[in-house]
C-alpha cells in the first residue's frame, strides 16, 4: 500500500532519510506529491520541505529520484524550490538546482539580485502573473535597479500580499540592506508606517513621530516590530518611555513580544524583556503555548540553533 503524501512529507521534514529512501523505493511518485505542510499552511512538495529544513542529503536523494527541479507550486503560493533556496540562504542547494537546470523566472532573478536577468525578463514592459504570495513583484526586489525596472513596468507600490505585506513592509524586513530600497520606494510615492520604521530600527524617525503623537507609544505593534528587527537598543528605549514589555500583536498568532524574541533565538532580547517584566508563562492566542514552546518549536522547524540557549534560559526561570 502506498504511503500517504502527508506522512511522506513528515518524514522528509523530520530528516528521516532511510525512511524516505524506503518509501521512494516502494512508490517513486511520492517525490513529486503535494500534501499538507507538517508545520504551517499550504501544500508543498517534498523538495520544498527538504530545502526549508536544510536536509541536504534528502534534497539530493529527491532530485536523483526524479523530483521536479521547478516544483509544482500552485498550492504553495507559487514559491519554487529555487526561490526557497535563495530566500533562506541555502547556497549549496541553490547552486545544485541551477547546475541541474532549474528555471530562473522573475521571482528568482529578483531574489538573486540579478539585474541583468530582471531587465531581460521585463523587456516587453509587462509583469508576469501570478505573483508569489499574491502581492507585488516589488516585495522580491533586492536592488535599486530592480525596483526602477519594476516601477517602469507598473508594479504596484501599495498592494499587500496574502500575508498583509506591502512592498514597504517587505523592504523594512530586510534589515540594513533594505534601508536604501525603502528610501527609494518612499521617494517614488510610497508611505511608511511607524511600525515599519521600528522594523528598520529608525529611532530618530520614531522619536519625531512620537513627539507629534505620544499615543503611538501604546501601540504594541511598534515594539513588536523593533523586537522582530532585533533592535535591542530601540526596544530598551521604547520600554524606558512606557511601552509595555508584555505587548501582544493583533495579527498572526497574537503572540507576545517574548514569544517573538524566543522564536528568533535572540537571547539578549529575551533577557531584556524578562527583566522588564515580560511574562514567560503567557500563552499565544492561536496555539495556547508559551515562549519556551515557541523556542523549542523553532529549533525543529527553522533549525535555529540559537534557540537552544533561549530554551535553557527560559526553562530555568522561576515559575
Amino acid at each position: 500500500m502506498s504511503t500517504h503524501p502527508a506522512l511522506f512529507l513528515r518524514l522528509v521534514a523530520g530528516g528521516l532519510i532511510e525512511d524516505v529512501r524506503q518509501e521512494i523505493s516502494q512508490d517513486p511518485s511520492l517525490v513529486n506529491a503535494n500534501g499538507p505542510h507538517p508545520f504551517v499552511g499550504g501544500r508543498p512538495q517534498p523538495l520544498h520541505l527538504a530545502i526549508e529544513n536544510q536536509h541536504l542529503e534528502i534534497f539530493r536523494l529527491l532530485l536523483d529520484a526524479g523530483a521536479d527541479l521547478n516544483g509544482n507550486n500552485l498550492e504553495y503560493d507559487h514559491w519554487s524550490p529555487l526561490m526557497l533556496t535563495i530566500q533562506r540562504g541555502h547556497a549549496e542547494m541553490r547552486d545544485e538546482l541551477l547546475r541541474r537546470g532549474a528555471r530562473v523566472g522573475l521571482a528568482e532573478a529578483l531574489l538573486m539580485a540579478d539585474d541583468e536577468a530582471v531587465n531581460a525578463l521585463l523587456q516587453d514592459g509587462s509583469l508576469p502573473e501570478p505573483v508569489p504570495n499574491g502581492g507585488s513583484w516589488l516585495n522580491f526586489a533586492r536592488t535599486p535597479r530592480a525596483i526602477e525596472l519594476l516601477l517602469r513596468c507598473g508594479a504596484d507600490l501599495t498592494v499587500k500580499d496574502r500575508w498583509g505585506v506591502s512592498p514597504v513592509a517587505a523592504m523594512s524586513q530586510l534589515g540594513p540592506t533594505g534601508v536604501p530600497l525603502l528610501r527609494l520606494l518612499l521617494a517614488n510615492g510610497a508611505t511608511a508606517t511607524p511600525e515599519q520604521y521600528a522594523r528598520l530600527g529608525d529611532r530618530t524617525m520614531l522619536a519625531t513621530l512620537m513627539e507629534r503623537n505620544p499615543a503611538l507609544l501604546a501601540n504594541a505593534e511598534i515594539t513588536m516590530q523593533a523586537v522582530e528587527g532585533g533592535h535591542l537598543a530601540l526596544v530598551q528605549w521604547l520600554i524606558e518611555r512606557g511601552a509595555g514589555a508584555n505587548g501582544r500583536t493583533a495579527e498572526r498568532s497574537r503572540q507576545t513580544l517574548l514569544h517573538s524574541a524566543a522564536w528568533n533565538g535572540n537571547l539578549p532580547m529575551v533577557k531584556l524583556l524578562v527583566n522588564a517584566g515580560a511574562d514567560p508563562t503567557a500563552l499565544d492566542g492561536e496555539h495556547q503555548t508559551t515562549p519556551l514552546v515557541w523556542a523549542e518549536t523553532a529549533i525543529e522547524f527553522s533549525k535555529n540553533e540559537a534557540c537552544r540557549d533561549v530554551v535553557a534560559y527560559l526553562a530555568n526561570l522561576p515559575q
